[in-house]
């Protein structure tokens, strides 16, 4: 995959460019497409999810705390 026009938007490189294409591939690419080894998204959307879970407790709990 090739990603020159969205490391371009964001002014960014990533260095581990099999993470990025990883974050971009979808379970039933990977089920489809039948090549051993190869990984799709849920496991970075796992952990974005539960980094996005603890950054609005913070605030959160920063905004309502007598709650």
């Amino acid at each position: 995959m090739e990603f020159d026009e969205l490391y371009r938007k964001l002014g960014y490189t990533f260095r581990e460019t099999s993470l990025i294409e990883e974050a971009f591939r979808h379970s039933s690419y990977v089920n489809e497409c039948g090549i051993p080894g190869l990984t799709d998204n849920e496991r970075l959307e796992f952990l974005g999810d539960a980094v996005l879970d603890l950054a609005v407790s913070h605030i959160l709990m920063e905004m309502f705390e007598d709650a």
